[in-house]
């Protein structure tokens, strides 16, 4: 059984706080991700976010939509971190699509902060010993909720090595075990933060038995860091 663990891109941004098959004739053709914000800010997010163009042929992808549940994990996971409910400090956000091609997934969002500083202090909780605690703690309250009929175990998060972007780039691993009655399912999901000024972007990808592709993910987090670098 494979499950879209939409809410765990949440857990790496602050500030949103985060179907396989062959490609179709348009490769962008997943509707418009959702927005919000000041004009100029939403435009220079848009132009951060992952785009189904972005994965290789087989990955399709579907328009990201948001709900209140998502809202307020982002809001617990902000007071978690000692920062404040992260609709009061930002000026714009937009979502990816949700990409996936089998038992992978990668979901992204970028957002642009009021303030150099507000984007400063992300970092520093980001950056901090709360971070790991918080993360693996929503983590496991997100799966406990999406598959009510496992047993969640064995959650934990270890520190990511990604290349650096930006005024910083961070990462990392959560691993958890799906314990159903016939099987077990090990997830992995590599969640990835690159900030520079007041723009963040994040991406989180998954994958069910195995980490997600190295190659794969270091060319999308690539992809994301020249991006925002040049925003």
């Amino acid at each position: 059984m494979v499950l879209r663990w939409r809410l765990v891109v949440t857990v790496m941004v602050l500030t949103l706080a985060a179907c396989g098959g062959g490609s179709g004739v348009d490769e962008n053709a997943v509707g418009p991700a959702p927005v919000t914000g000041i004009p100029g800010d939403i435009g220079r997010a848009n132009s951060i976010v992952l785009q189904q163009a972005d994965l290789p042929a087989g990955w399709r992808g579907v328009p990201h939509s948001t709900n209140p549940v998502e809202q307020e994990r982002a809001r617990q996971l902000s007071i978690c971190l000692g920062r404040p409910d992260p609709e009061t400090f930002r000026s714009a956000i937009v979502f990816g699509p949700d990409l996936s091609m089998g038992q992978m997934q990668v979901s992204s969002i970028a957002t642009v902060l009021n303030t150099a500083e507000d984007a400063k202090a992300d970092l520093a909780a980001i950056q901090g010993p709360k971070y790991g605690p918080c993360v693996v703690s929503s983590f496991r309250d997100d799966l406990r909720r999406q598959a009510a009929d496992a047993r969640v175990e064995a959650v934990a998060s270890e520190p990511l090595a990604v290349e650096a972007f930006g005024d910083a780039s961070v990462g990392i691993r959560l691993t958890a075990n799906l314990v159903y009655p016939d099987r077990t399912e090990h997830l992995f999901a590599d969640l990835v933060y690159i900030t520079k000024d007041r723009s963040t972007v994040s991406a989180t990808f998954f994958s069910f038995t195995q980490p997600f592709p190295a190659n794969l993910e270091q060319s999308l987090v690539s992809r994301m860091g020249n991006r925002i670098a040049t925003s």
